[in-house]
Formats: structure tokens, sequence, C-alpha cells
């Protein structure tokens, strides 16, 4: 942020380096995604790998299930398109717009991504970590609590970029009743984003289809984080953890009360799977000569749980 004048600082001390005053000298690790290696773009996996190099202990927090709170909720979600393998929303009806906590702020502008406010820098955060895109919108915007996929229309649309965007059959649509409110996995639509008088919110996660995204941001010139993400393939999970972890964080952070339980659409099924293999194939195939305590440190390292 520019300021103009004296800027007052809430640590440091006269003489002090600006980044450690400003909070900022922390240590950066620049990661280079191989395309292989979609999942590389949630850092939690990522986290995974650099722990097991480092050999340290991987620390990320608990929140499985914590979106598994609620009242009854009027809000619906559906899909007209067999594009969309699982879709969730949820009302937040009471949130109190603030400023971030520094850890957010540092996560956030380390990994290139401005500090808005609490509540957006929450969307940023669960998508950088969990690697699963979300959007938030102001529960004022949605006159009608309900929100669907559409994929048959042919129509002009504004983003919130203030651009407008031809869409084409094929493009699915996020729609509110018969308005269309965002171009799904790429871009939100109209005046839906979060400021500073918004008092609650509803949030979106869904699995769209990697190719269709890819196709539509491909089209209409439209690379954002989102559709990055969404382009490639990505863990069937991913739109569970994202709904905890915004939930987790929305009430630590932004006071979120007036919780309703999770709308779904869509069912998506995962059975752990347990790969064998004979141990002299992994150097036959990787050229090495690895010996079995190094390849079952690296597994447990990696956390697969290895059994010989």
């Amino acid at each position: 942020e520019d300021k103009e004048g004296i800027v007052v600082l809430k640590q440091g001390n006269p003489g002090d380096d600006a980044l450690s005053a400003l909070g900022f000298d922390d240590e950066i690790i620049d990661v280079s995604q191989t395309p292989n290696r979609s999942d590389f773009l949630a850092m939690h996996a990522v986290a995974h790998e650099v722990s097991a190099i480092f050999e340290r202990k991987l620390q990320i927090e608990d929140f499985e299930g914590a979106s598994n709170v609620g009242s009854k909720t009027k809000l619906t979600v559906n899909s007209d398109t067999d594009k969309v393998k699982q879709f969730l929303g949820k009302v937040i009806g009471k949130v109190t717009i603030k400023e971030s906590p520094q850890w957010i702020k540092q996560a956030l502008i380390g990994s290139g991504i401005n500090s808005i406010n609490n509540v957006v820098d929450i969307s940023n955060l669960v998508m950088l970590e969990t690697g699963q895109p979300l959007h938030f919108y102001d529960i004022d915007f949605l006159e009608k609590q309900t929100l669907s996929v559409r994929d048959d229309l042919e129509t002009t649309v504004v983003a919130l970029d203030n651009k407008e965007y031809e869409i084409q059959k094929g493009d699915m649509l996020i729609m509110n009743e018969d308005l269309p409110v965002g171009i799904a996995g790429i871009m939100g639509l109209g005046n839906s984003m979060i400021h500073d008088e918004t008092r609650g919110l509803i949030i979106e996660v869904a699995s769209f289809d990697m190719v269709r995204v890819r196709k539509t941001a491909s089209r209409l010139g439209l690379s954002t984080e989102s559709s990055q993400r969404f382009a490639k393939p990505m863990d069937d999970l991913a739109p569970i953890k994202a709904m905890d972890r915004a939930v987790d964080l929305l009430v630590r952070y932004a006071d979120a009360e007036l919780i309703e339980e999770t709308a779904s659409y869509g069912e998506v099924s995962y059975t752990p799977v347990e790969v064998s293999i004979q141990f002299e194939k992994i150097n036959a195939y990787l050229g090495t000569s690895l010996t079995l305590e190094t390849v079952m440190d690296v597994f447990e390292r990696l956390y697969f749980e290895p059994k010989l």
C-alpha cells in the first residue's frame, strides 16, 4: 500500500532492517513446477515433498470436518451439465471484514498475491493451500439462494475485470436462477465480490471438467489463478478439503456466525489405492542402486505408509 507521510509500525526499533520491521523477513522456497506435477499447485502437496527432502516433520493444521456444522439451509446447488462432478455451497450469515493477521499476509505476499481484507485473503489462502479454487459471493448479491451450472447458453457477460466476454454453448456458467454470476472455474461476474460493507457470504466450491475449463479459458484469453488449477488434474477430495479449511479460517479470523449446513450436488467416491512393486524393479526403472533401507526411508518420509 502506498502511503504518504509517516507510517507507524506495530513492531521494530530505529535502525532495524525494513523487511524485519514490516514482518516480511521470512524465507521463501522457489519451486519450479514440472508439467507432470499439477499437485504442486497446492502448497500442502509441496509441503509433503519439502518435508521429505529436508527430513523435517510435516506440519499441517488439522481442519478435517470443520465444515460439518450449521443449521438447516435454504440454499440449493445443482448442475444441468455432466461436466460437474461435485458442487458444494454454504451460507455464512455473518462475518466481520477487517485486516488479515500477519501470517496470512506473509503467505499471500510470498506467493505473489496482494492482501485485500481478511475474507478475500482467506479465499486466496485456501486456494493456495489446497489447490482448490473457491468463490465467495456477497450474500446480498444472490437475491435467490440457489446456484446451478449450465453449459447451453449463448450470451454476453461482464466479468469482475469489467470486460465483456462472449459465451458460447459448451462454456459453463454459474447461475443464480436465470442470472449468470460466474464463468465456471475461471472468473466471477458482476458485483459479487466481497467489499467493506459485506455482512455475510455464500461459499461456492466445485469440481469442473478440466478440458472444458481449459478450452473456455483459452478461447476467452482468460488465464486466472483459478483456471490454471481447474485446467489440470486435481485431487478429487480437494472441494471438501477447501470447504473445511474455509470454514475453519472464517470462524477464527472473520468471526463467522449464522453458519448453515453444506448444500451438495454430486458425490466423489474415494478409495485409497495400495500399490505393490518388487524392490528390484525400482532400481531397474530409475537406473539407480538404492538400498532397500533408503527406499523405505523415502516412502516413510513421504507418508506413504510402506509395508514389506
